[in-house]
């Protein structure tokens, strides 16, 4: 016999102690973050450099591995809302990760509150192993998990947090006061200086804000204006900033009214700088939100305007006044809709095109414009095609959808006395006779199934039956027995289902039973029973129910057709 190698041995015992070695490895995760509260000039901070040195850290420790890095490039350390660091909380909570390994414990959070929840509460109980390399930190060491040092390094790191927050707050408040403006982004027609303080007008797009405050003074509406830019092919200030072109193909032009508006609206185009538009304030909590224009910061004068002042605020007052009226409009349409309700929404259709039918509230005096009803009128009426002027006043259609629901309530209420006595009555063949009927039938054919099973045992045992014939026989009765009770089974089943169908239909009759006598409108009734309504020309309605499935059904039963399959074939 061969003698085996003691080389190929040793192999083998080296590599069965990597598999066990790696199978003791823990997946570890890198996290690194680059803070904001410096104002983005970490320069010795920077995530390269983190990476660099956690994943070195990673390297060197045989029981580490790296499963993955996560970085956070400009949030702040005062809340977790990190879309880095929530992605490490759910690797960590499926499992994937079972360490995380940071720079230090700042990098980590600093909200000393919930850091130390997450280092003492949650890591722990998720058996996840936590390092802080500066720090000198490892949750893994019992006197780490006693330490007091490192609550204590939390709540500095979010003392620092806030004042840093606090700092960079003052300072550039100090800069707006004294006309110290970096500026970060410039208004369309505007290019930036080289020193990002001054806004320097861009002769290449500047022609066309000019163009469009003079077509607004010369009385040309926003659309209009957006429509012949659209023609001109010039591209809006958000396409060139991305593409940097003058100009774009027609079918990619976007210029709309609101586009217009924000131009018209922008004090810088005046000469005026204005700040202040976004605010926040870390050091108190206080995320970052949009200020009303009472609150921003306008410093005036500070480069070449575009439209003289005095034309600057002669359209601001004209648009002013244009938000009154508008104000005052959306209030008086407010109380139009409240006092005119439309009851009826989304629900009447055009019987002849099969359109839907909206709601006009009209008026007879046109200086007031004082609402005094409502109709419904196709939605076709402007099309050239398939033109329709359908059109129901809405006081009628109430009138004849409640006479409707009159008639459906009596009918309903007619039925349920039929279908009382049907299921009462045992004399007649009708549905809910012939289910308990079927269902005794077979209750008493696996009685006597069940007894033959009995009787032919004990005919066995007696020694009338040979043992050959009870096998036979005995395989045969148990697989009748089986299919009867099977039918017993879904006899029962049709049973019960007939029965709750008709204790519904019981339900929704006592339920409407008391509007039978009733004939003045009622929204609700309308909104519970209608699906929709069809107008027709000819002055007819069609009132589609959304009842008229168990109305088919028992209509059906008490008719002894039992269904519409059946009557279909036949």
């Amino acid at each position: 016999m061969a003698r085996k190698s003691r080389r190929t041995k040793s192999t083998e015992v080296n590599i069965s102690q990597d598999i066990v070695k790696n199978k003791n490895l823990l997946d570890t995760a890198a996290y690194v973050r680059l803070s904001v509260e410096n104002g983005g000039n970490e320069t010795d901070e920077t995530l390269v450099v983190q990476q660099m040195l956690v994943e070195k850290y990673i390297e060197e420790h045989p029981d580490l591995r790296l499963a993955g890095t996560y970085s956070d490039n400009g949030f702040s350390g005062t809340n977790f809302d990190r879309p880095g660091f929530i992605k490490l909380m759910e690797d960590v909570k499926t499992g994937k990760i079972q360490c995380i390994v940071v720079k230090d414990l700042s990098r980590f959070g600093r909200d000393y509150l919930e850091t130390g929840y997450y280092l003492e509460t949650i890591l722990p109980r998720l058996n996840v192993r936590f390092i802080a390399i500066t720090d000198d930190y490892d949750s893994s060491r019992k006197e780490d998990q006693e330490n007091i040092s490192v609550p204590l390094k939390n709540m500095v790191n979010a003392m620092y947090a806030k004042d840093m927050s606090k700092k960079i707050l003052a300072a550039k408040d100090a800069q707006r006061r004294n006309g110290n403006v970096t500026l970060s982004k410039v208004a369309f027609g505007y290019i930036r200086s080289e020193d990002r303080h001054r806004q320097i007008v861009d002769e290449e797009t500047a022609p066309f804000v000019r163009m469009i405050f003079q077509w607004y003074m010369m009385g040309v509406s926003k659309p209009k204006i957006a429509d012949r830019l659209n023609l001109m092919g010039i591209a809006t200030p958000g396409q060139r900033e991305k593409m940097r072109n003058l100009t774009v193909p027609l079918e990619k032009t976007k210029w709309r009214a609101d586009s217009v508006d924000k131009i018209l609206n922008n004090p810088t185009y005046a000469g005026d700088i204005v700040t202040g538009k976004l605010k926040q304030a870390l050091y108190k909590g206080v995320k970052q939100y949009k200020t009303s224009p009472e609150d921003w910061n306008i410093q005036r004068d500070m480069h070449q305007p575009m439209i003289a002042r005095d034309d600057y605020e002669e359209l601001q007052a004209r648009a002013n006044v244009m938000k009154e009226i508008t104000k005052d409009w959306h209030v008086k349409y407010r109380k139009d809709r409240e006092k005119y309700k439309d009851s009826f929404a989304g629900m009447v259709r055009c019987g002849d095109c099969g359109r839907l039918m909206y709601c006009v509230r009209y008026t007879h005096n046109y200086r007031t414009m004082e609402k005094v009803g409502i109709y419904y009128t196709c939605s076709a009426q402007n099309h050239t095609q398939n033109h329709c002027d359908q059109k129901i006043e809405e006081n009628l259609l109430k009138m004849l959808v409640m006479d409707q629901i009159q008639i459906l309530i009596k009918s309903l209420c007619d039925r349920k006395k039929l279908l009382q006595k049907l299921k009462s009555d045992t004399s007649e063949k009708n549905a809910f006779y012939e289910a308990g009927a079927n269902v005794r039938m077979l209750e008493r054919k696996v009685s006597q199934a069940e007894e033959k099973n009995a009787t032919l045992y004990e005919n066995y045992v007696c020694g009338i039956v040979e043992k050959e014939d009870f096998d036979m026989m005995k395989e045969r009765y148990i697989q009748n027995l089986q299919e009867l009770r099977d039918e017993l089974q879904a006899a029962k089943q049709k049973q019960r289902m007939l029965e709750k169908k008709a204790d519904r239909y019981m339900d929704m009759v006592n339920n409407l039973e008391p509007y039978l006598s009733e004939r003045s409108f009622n929204e609700k009734l309308v909104q519970e029973l209608v699906e929709y309504v069809e107008i027709y020309k000819n002055g007819n309605i069609h009132v589609c129910f959304k009842c008229d499935d168990k109305f088919q059904q028992i209509t059906e039963l008490i008719e002894g057709v039992r269904s519409a399959e059946e009557r279909i074939i036949s």
